[in-house]
């Protein structure tokens, strides 16, 4: 985002027992809070917003999924053309921000699970994320040593300083909406407010990967301490993708996705997409499980015919089509083997 120059107008409220200062919208920030003229820049900018009751809540811990529409505004991201195909396919007010993020491969953990959205979101991951859009792809070590270097965070137990550095910043701590807003405006007041090369280069995404791949992509970026995982019901579930890239054209690659959920021990959901650079398709529905590692879809979700026969092999998933035409364009299908992510 453009440097913010603009001197802050501020709000005064009188209030009965005498004058004191507020961040305007939010009576329950004060002048002397530490993060005063933080929250009021990230309110003038539009970053953040308060509750309808007119509170900001600053000293209470921040959800990953507020987190996500923190960042993605704070860089101003541009959307994707493509969604998020996830595991929870409920909609959420969050899936605009995962997808802008997406599409500039950020390490974050809730991608493709609502649930995992709403939990608080740890500093570790935090640092992963701010240094991956500002300096590039980073381990979680030298995420927090960039953040240290420039002063936007000072660490969390000075007891640890130059003895360990992952527990001088506390990577297991959560993070309170006040914290990471104030991480985001000595970013600004540093001018780390363009996006590194690394970021720019997974959104303009000219290996043509889809948006589902570079989420995984930055979930697998997370330092393995800081990952974390919807547990699986069934070893069917899961992402499975295949991309092969044939030839120098922006249309001469193929492409197949799915997604597995919902499984039990006799059935499971599927949802799959193909795209051969100029026909494409999807389709949905459920397939019966008819062996410990064979399955069969009959027809879509939405009664069309189309027979998938699915084998589940070691960390992938092959499947034949079988006159899924009202899936898809002419020229592509949903048959190959997908890797599982």
């Amino acid at each position: 985002m453009k440097k913010l120059v603009c001197t802050l107008l501020l709000s005064l409220l009188v209030v009965a027992n005498g004058f004191t200062v507020q961040a305007a919208g939010f009576k329950d920030v004060s002048k002397d809070h530490y993060a005063y003229e933080a929250i009021m820049w990230a309110e003038e900018y539009d970053i953040v917003n308060g509750f309808a009751d007119g509170t900001f809540k600053p000293n209470a811990t921040i959800t990953e999924q507020q987190f996500a529409k923190l960042l993605a505004n704070f860089y101003e991201l541009e959307s994707p053309y493509d969604e998020i195909k996830k595991q929870t396919p409920a909609a959420n007010w969050s899936d605009e921000y995962y997808n802008r993020l997406a599409s500039y491969g950020v390490p974050l953990n809730g991608y493709f699970d609502n649930n995992i959205r709403a939990a608080t979101v740890k500093r570790g991951v935090v640092a992963q994320a701010i240094t991956h859009l500002a300096h590039g792809k980073s381990g979680l070590d030298q995420s927090i040593q960039f953040l240290i270097d420039y002063y936007i965070s000072t660490g969390q137990n000075p007891q640890y300083e130059d003895r360990n550095l992952q527990k001088f910043f506390g990577v297991t701590n959560n993070m309170t909406r006040a914290e990471v807003v104030t991480m985001l405006y000595r970013m600004d007041e540093r001018n780390f407010y363009e996006i590194s090369e690394y970021a720019q280069a997974m959104h303009d995404n000219t290996t043509n990967a889809s948006l589902n791949t570079r989420a995984k992509n930055g979930q697998n970026q997370l330092d393995k301490t800081m990952q974390l995982t919807t547990p699986t019901k069934s070893a069917w579930e899961g992402s499975y993708s295949y991309y092969y890239k044939w030839g120098k054209g922006a249309t001469d690659f193929n492409r197949r996705e799915a997604i597995i959920s919902k499984a039990t021990s006799n059935s499971f959901s599927i949802f799959i997409t193909a795209n051969d650079g100029t026909a494409a398709g999807s389709v949905s529905g459920t397939a019966t499980i008819t062996s410990n590692n064979k399955a069969v879809m009959n027809k879509s979700s939405n009664g069309n015919r189309c027979v998938l026969e699915l084998e589940r092999l070691d960390q992938a998933l092959k499947i034949t089509e079988v006159d899924c035409r009202a899936g898809h364009n002419e020229g592509t299908n949903f048959s190959g083997t997908l890797k599982k992510q």
